[in-house]
C-alpha cells in the first residue's frame, strides 16, 4: 500500500467516492505535475491539486505577491506581500496537505531553462495566461512528449484545454498551436480581473486533470472549453490536430526567446 495509515485517514472522504477507492488515491499520489504561474489561475489550481493528494507539485514562478492581486490569489495571506510567490505557495500548501511535496521553482520559463524544468514531471499545467509562455511550453512538451493543459481568464470569459495528450486510438491530441485561432476568439483585452472567474476556471481545470490522471474519461484530451460566466454559456470544441503545424513544431523544436516574443527577466536573487 502506497498510502500511509495517516494519509488514508486524511483522504478518507475522496476514497469513499464510488469508483475511487484507495487505488485511485494512490494514482494521484504517484502523479508529478508542474504548475507554471502561481497567480490568479495558478492559485486555485495549486490549492485543489494539493488538497486532492497529488504526490509532487512543482511551482514555477519568479514573481512576487502584490496587494492588488490578493482578491484572486487566495492561497496567500497579507503578510506574504512582496515575498516570492513560488516559495510562499509551497509553504501555504504544505500547511493544508503535508503529504504532497511542493517544490518552488524561482525560474522563468524560457528556451534555455524549459528542458531542465520538465524533468521528472508527468504533466504540465500552464497558468501563466501569457501567450509567449504558452508557446514555449507547448513546443517543449511536444519535443519531450509531455501532456499539456493551459487556459486563460479574461473578465467574464475563460477557456481551457488539453493538448499533446494521448488518445484512446493511440494518437496524440492537437497542440496549443493547432488551437491558436480558436483561443484568440476568447481573448478580451479590457482591463480588470475577477477573482471568482479565476477560481471557477481553476477548479474546472483541476477536476478535468483528476479525471485524466485516473483514466475516468477523456474529457480534457483534445477538447477546448469556453465559458461566458456573465451569461452562463458554455461551449465545448473538439480540437483537430493540424499535421503541418505539428510537423513544423517537431522540425524546429524549441525556438529562441525572440521568436516567441518572450521578454527575458533577470534571474531571481533568492
Amino acid at each position: 500500500m502506497i498510502l500511509s495509515e495517516k494519509e488514508a485517514l486524511h483522504f478518507q472522504h475522496p476514497i469513499a467516492v464510488p469508483g475511487m477507492g484507495v487505488s485511485a488515491q494512490e494514482k494521484l499520489k504517484e502523479a508529478r505535475i508542474l504548475v507554471v504561474g502561481a497567480g490568479g489561475l495558478g492559485s486555485p489550481v495549486m490549492q485543489y491539486l494539493s488538497a486532492s493528494g497529488i504526490g509532487v507539485i512543482g511551482i514555477a514562478d519568479y514573481g512576487v505577491i502584490n496587494d492588488e492581486d490578493m482578491h484572486r490569489q487566495p492561497v496567500y495571506q497579507m503578510q506574504d506581500v512582496r515575498k516570492h510567490k513560488a516559495k510562499m505557495a509551497a509553504s501555504r500548501l504544505w500547511a493544508v496537505n503535508p503529504y504532497t511535496k511542493h517544490y518552488p521553482i524561482l525560474v522563468q520559463v524560457k528556451p534555455e531553462t524549459i528542458g531542465m524544468m520538465l524533468v521528472g514531471f508527468d504533466l504540465v499545467i500552464d497558468c501563466s495566461q501569457h501567450t509567449p509562455t504558452h508557446l514555449v511550453l507547448n513546443d517543449a512538451c511536444i519535443v519531450h512528449n509531455k501532456p499539456f493543459i493551459t487556459g486563460e481568464v479574461h473578465n467574464w470569459q475563460a477557456w481551457w484545454g488539453g493538448f499533446n495528450m494521448p488518445l484512446a486510438d493511440g494518437t496524440t491530441s492537437a497542440s496549443y498551436r493547432c488551437a491558436l485561432p480558436l483561443t484568440e476568439t476568447y481573448r478580451n483585452f479590457d482591463a480588470g480581473a475577477i477573482g471568482a472567474t479565476h477560481g471557477a476556471t481553476g477548479m474546472q481545470i483541476v477536476c478535468e486533470t483528476l479525471k485524466y490522471l485516473l483514466g475516468v474519461t477523456g474529457d480534457i484530451a483534445g477538447k477546448l472549453y469556453g465559458v461566458d460566466y456573465l451569461h452562463n454559456q458554455r461551449q465545448v470544441h473538439d480540437l483537430v490536430p493540424d499535421a503541418e503545424v505539428l510537423a513544423a513544431t517537431r522540425a524546429h523544436g524549441i525556438l529562441t526567446a525572440d521568436d516567441y516574443g518572450l521578454e527575458i527577466v533577470p534571474d531571481v536573487e533568492d
